[in-house]
């Protein structure tokens, strides 16, 4: 069965990226001329976006719109979607920070598998 467009984590993921980059509603209104009541109303699930004000956000976010839309994409497709996220976190991070992150990733991973295990 396909997936449908998940308004409430979509609105979630621009309102984490946007808190991320430190940008108010307002900021990110005036980035991408999109008024600040519709960049508050795709937040909290009350009004979808057109495919050209999610090109606006992402890119005044500097993500990929596939980023914005992984949780409502179809598993193959979501995973790639989430490498895409975890790659660009990790560009973001210093060295040690990425060695910090991998590492903690490879015990999770190794966790997971024990777990499966029992």
């Amino acid at each position: 069965m396909e997936k449908e467009l998940d308004i409430n984590a979509l609105g979630e993921k621009i309102k984490q990226y946007r808190i991320a980059r430190g940008y108010s509603a307002q900021r990110l209104s005036n980035i991408t001329g999109v008024s600040k009541s519709h960049i508050n109303n795709i937040e909290s699930a009350n009004s979808h976006a057109s495919a050209e004000v999610l090109v606006r956000i992402a890119n005044a976010l500097e993500i990929s719109v596939d980023i914005l839309l992984c949780d409502s994409l179809n598993r193959k497709t979501s995973q790639g979607a989430r490498m895409t996220e975890f790659t660009q976190m990790l560009e973001e991070c210093t060295e040690k920070e990425t060695k910090i992150i991998v590492d903690t990733v490879k015990a999770l991973r190794e966790s997971l598998k024990q777990a499966d295990l029992k």
